[in-house]
């Protein structure tokens, strides 16, 4: 009978250590996965800025000074804006000399990225930007 104590002992000590080591595990298990979560939360929304940024400069091109539709600096804004629905952006817009064929149309975005979950060593908010640069053709 002694033998069978001992054995019922063991695994119950056994028992304990498994749930004082899951939360460990959990709480491991958890910040891998909201990293990989915002890892790609973010190269989604550098992509999202990236785009848009050549998008808005593809649109002021086509729309120089003397194409018939000349689009001002409000224009393309709002244009890129709209490409970005549910993402804030701030976007520039600036002509080198001016909006005459041949100049050249600078467009950048910019935007804040804030995680779902603040891990240790990420910032609060990442900024993330993109410049685009064409010759106006028309």
């Amino acid at each position: 009978m002694a033998i069978r104590s001992a054995g019922k002992t063991s695994e119950s000590a056994q028992g304990g250590q498994s749930l004082a080591e899951l939360p460990i595990v959990i709480v491991l298990l958890l910040l891998v996965t909201f990293g990989i979560v915002d890892a790609g939360r973010l190269i989604y929304a550098y992509n999202l800025v990236s785009s848009s940024a050549r998008e808005g400069t593809r649109y002021a091109v086509v729309r120089g000074s003397s194409s018939g539709r000349a689009a001002a600096a409000a224009d393309i804004t709002s244009f890129v804006q709209s490409k970005t629905l549910g993402m804030p952006v701030a976007v520039a817009v600036t002509w080198n000399p001016d909006n005459a064929p041949g100049s050249t149309v600078v467009v950048a975005v910019t935007s804040d990225f804030a995680p779902i979950a603040p891990l240790p060593l990420v910032p609060n908010t990442v900024k993330l930007g993109s410049t685009s640069r064409m010759v106006i053709s028309r």
